[in-house]
């Protein structure tokens, strides 16, 4: 079976559509050629790796060089993503999570958490990180977006949902996002932000750069979603459960579970080629 992932893009039609350049797909597979503890690689995924670094050719060995240590450390978040499995079914009840149907007018990709369960104790950091980390492979399989925005509704978070945060798998939630991510964070939203927000921005901000810190936009409440929509993200890209064009989020994140379902070979794929890297000595 192949442990390279094949992505539903051809690397020659990115070339062509002028963003990023053949000479530069050539010199990251030449220099990877010299890496024989890194895994194959397809032209496609590394045409996510340079567009995510504005084909900033240094920037993109760093990334990819973390995106696999970071991945073959923390097998916790980065395997077993089959989303019938009883621990991945009971994280999707706990949870909602999606992935908006339509992007934006600047080909970034919207993204949705929330809680659906909202008793503490049910709440688990780790898989809700893996389903997070899971969206977002599923979501680069085809064309390739200029970016992600990601919103977070944090209705039904208390005070007790603080103890069930876990400072190592944060630390590594966090590392991955600013420094192994084969796309751009463009934005992160909080809906109904309130006082939790605050210490759990408290909790996280040790592992948090300025660059990631200064995404971060709050909303509270009381937030006028036509404000919202005028000024961040338009309506025509939103589901009509936050007063926008779009279907309701229950049904996106159906959507959604059957989008990563059907990509199940593709996803093992991945962990395949995960499980080909060597740490060097």
């Amino acid at each position: 079976m192949s442990a390279v992932p094949k992505h539903n893009f051809k690397a020659e039609d990115i070339v062509k559509e002028g963003r990023t350049t053949q000479s530069n797909i050539e010199e990251i597979k030449q220099w990877l050629s010299f890496k024989p503890n890194f895994p194959e690689m397809s032209e496609e995924q590394i045409c996510l790796f340079l567009i995510a670094c504005n084909n900033d050719l240094e920037q993109v060995k760093i990334t990819i060089e973390n995106f696999f240590k970071q991945k073959s450390s923390s097998p916790e978040l980065f395997m077993s993503r089959d989303i019938d499995t009883k621990e991945n079914k009971f994280t999707h009840e706990v949870a909602t999570m999606a992935v908006f149907p339509k992007r934006t007018k600047e080909n970034y990709i919207i993204g949705l958490g929330c809680l659906k369960d909202t008793t503490y104790y049910n709440f688990c950091i780790e898989p809700q990180i893996k389903n997070a980390f899971t969206l977002i492979s599923a979501y680069l399989y085809d064309n390739p977006p200029d970016g992600l925005i990601f919103i977070i509704d944090i209705k039904g978070v208390g005070i007790m949902h603080l103890t069930r945060l876990k400072l190592g798998p944060l630390k590594k939630f966090f590392a991955y996002l600013q420094e192994a991510l084969p796309t751009q964070l463009r934005k992160v939203h909080i809906l109904n932000a309130t006082y939790i927000f605050e210490k759990i921005l408290a909790i996280s901000k040790p592992f948090m750069k300025k660059e990631l810190y200064d995404l971060i936009i709050t909303h509270p409440p009381e937030t006028n979603m036509q404000d919202f929509f005028e000024n961040h993200i338009p309506a025509s890209c939103m589901p009509c459960t936050f007063g926008g064009e779009l279907k309701s989020l229950e049904e996106m994140s159906e959507d959604t579970k059957e989008f990563i379902r059907s990509l199940k070979d593709f996803l093992e794929a991945e962990e395949r080629q995960i499980q080909l890297y060597k740490k060097e000595k």
